[in-house]
């Protein structure tokens, strides 16, 4: 650059591109900017697609969880509760992420339902599969697996969902073929019967129970609608097979989906003794008082023998009645006071009354036998000798001793039945209450036989009519010899020795109030054993128990003959 006087100047000449972009790389420039603006939104446009493929098959997933959860309501109490609450989540579910399609949402769950129920679904499994989607709308496609009760494997079919893009949600569209490809307007689907024999339940030779009434309305229970063991054993006694249709508005077969072969039912032996049975229904005819109950149980194993009411299939008392046990229960305070150390020499004050907590307990008949070893208070069956026996014993011997024998408010048999229960005493008065079974003690027919056969054979188990004891306790060893010997002078010498007993027999009267009166009203109870028998009778408003229920147990036992 020349030198001038006032320094530094501009040359006129350039070197050619020096001071000036050339074209050719503007235009490149030019690309890449819009190359790079082009990518992003392709780029964007990707991803926004991923998001609505995600979305539509997540409203797919919550659509078919929903269906699954749509099973019928259970058995009773807390488990239906359970399957309710579930299905209403269920529907809840469905309703949330569907919309109207060629039927209404309501339309659809009660599709849903219509198909479970008629089918017998005792189960689902829905897996979502593969998603095709144009814009706005789509197909899911899933298979599913039902699981139908009576039937040896799972219904398992292929099926459509068809969604749509509503409000910027994605929705499933409410069809009766998303149901099952199957279905239609008019169109259900069904299941057929089985072909094969039902099974039968019979008892310990083989017989069967139907044939008994008083069995069949109150233990064996009804086909349809299910009812008692052929309820609860239906899985075993139903034939198996059949097949699964679709079936129009006029009851026509459209067509077979699913075949199944037919097999017949299994018979199912309990633990019942028809001759036993009728032993005992013949006693309980003899019953002075139009209501009562007697149970049988096989002291070997805790198996229900015979269950019986009266009248003859009435109310299910021998079952699900409530009753007080009275001085039957002075075997579990006996129990107590064994293990806790006492002896059958323990010397008690059997006096009239016993004033506990502010209130008097007495005698029945105002009997007074004054110390009396704990042997004789037991088969003169002493009040105030058993309550001042409580008294003696730890804060928690007798509750403890009470859970032996299965005292704890369950259900025995997997039919509507109950067995004890022992609320803990809250205080000194509740304790001499529950000493001598009254109070809020109560316990079933059912439940008091299997303490007699407990006694009889120094285990208690839970009774049971199929296969074996669900739960055993075994009683401490030094308890059970002293135990019989007491239910064994009950008869002998004690408050049932005017009773004419056919063999050895071991028993227990009881005289239970179960209302307030003046004098109270009574229940008449004796429970015992003889043999590999043990039962419990009692008689509503039978008074003394050696009066009303002790005669109808020894005709009972008169009836069965010489001892098994």
């Amino acid at each position: 650059m020349p030198l001038t006087p006032s320094g530094f100047t501009a040359s006129s000449t350039r070197r050619p591109g020096r001071g000036r972009v050339p074209p050719l790389v503007a235009l490149v420039v030019v690309v890449v900017l819009l190359a790079a603006a082009g990518g992003g939104f392709a780029l964007k446009t990707h991803l926004d697609s991923r998001a609505q493929d995600r979305a539509a098959t997540r409203a797919a997933q919550e659509y078919l969880s929903g269906w699954q959860s749509l099973g019928s309501p259970g058995d009773a109490g807390a488990a239906q509760n359970a399957a309710t609450a579930a299905q209403d989540r269920g529907k809840a579910d469905v309703i949330a992420v569907s919309v109207p399609g060629t039927i209404s949402v309501d339309q659809l769950v009660t599709t849903m339902v219509d198909v479970r129920t008629r089918l017998n679904v005792t189960g689902a499994r829905f897996v979502v599969g593969a998603l095709h989607r144009q814009k706005n709308s789509g197909t899911v496609g899933y298979s599913a697996a039902l699981t139908l009760a009576g039937f040896p494997d799972p219904y398992a079919y292929d099926g459509m969902l068809h969604l749509v893009r509503q409000n910027n949600a994605w929705k499933v569209a409410a069809r009766p073929d998303s149901v099952n490809p199957a279905l239609a307007a008019g169109l259900r689907l069904e299941r057929t019967a089985s072909t094969g024999r039902r099974g039968q339940l019979v008892d310990v030779s083989g017989q069967p129970l139907g044939g008994d009434a008083e069995l069949a309305g109150n233990l064996v229970g009804q086909v349809a609608p299910l009812s008692g063991l052929q309820r609860a054993y239906d899985t075993d006694l139903a034939a198996q097979g059949g097949a699964v249709v679709v079936r129009n508005e006029r009851n026509e077969t459209v067509s077979t989906l699913r075949t199944y072969p037919a097999t017949d039912g299994r018979n199912l032996q309990t633990t019942l003794d028809l001759k036993v049975q009728r032993a005992a229904e013949a006693a309980m005819a003899t019953s002075p008082m139009p209501n009562g109950a007697l149970v049988a149980i096989d002291t070997r194993t805790g198996g229900v023998l015979a269950l019986v009411n009266h009248p003859v299939n009435g109310y299910s008392r021998a079952l699900i009645g409530r009753y007080p046990p009275g001085s039957t229960f002075k075997i579990v305070t006996a129990t107590a006071a064994l293990i806790a150390g006492k002896d059958a020499n323990t010397q008690l004050d059997c006096t009239q009354t016993v004033a506990i907590g502010g209130r008097t307990f007495q005698n029945a008949e105002s009997e007074q036998f004054g110390p009396i070893p704990l042997r004789t208070a037991f088969a003169r069956s002493c009040n105030t000798a058993f309550i001042r026996l409580e008294q003696s014993l730890p804060d928690t011997a007798l509750e403890q001793a009470a859970k032996l024998y299965g005292f704890d408010g369950g259900q025995p048999l997997p039919i509507a039945s109950v067995g004890g229960s022992f609320p803990t005493p809250k205080d000194a008065v509740e304790s001499a209450s529950a000493a001598i079974g009254q109070g809020k003690v109560f316990a079933s027919p059912l439940e008091m036989a299997s303490v007699a056969a407990a006694v009889a054979n120094g285990t208690w188990r839970q009774p049971f009519v199929t296969g074996t004891a669900p739960r055993s306790n075994p009683l401490p060893p030094a308890v059970v010899a002293p135990l019989q010997d007491f239910m064994r002078a009950v008869v002998t010498e004690g408050t049932a020795d005017a009773v004419a007993f056919p063999g050895e027999v071991h028993g227990k009267t009881g005289t239970a109030e179960y209302k307030d009166g003046t004098p109270p009203p009574t229940h008449g109870w004796f429970v015992g054993y003889r043999g590999t028998v043990a039962f419990a009778v009692i008689v509503e408003d039978g008074g003394f128990g050696a009066q009303s229920a002790a005669p109808v147990a020894a005709r009972f036992l008169t009836n069965l003959g010489a001892a098994p």
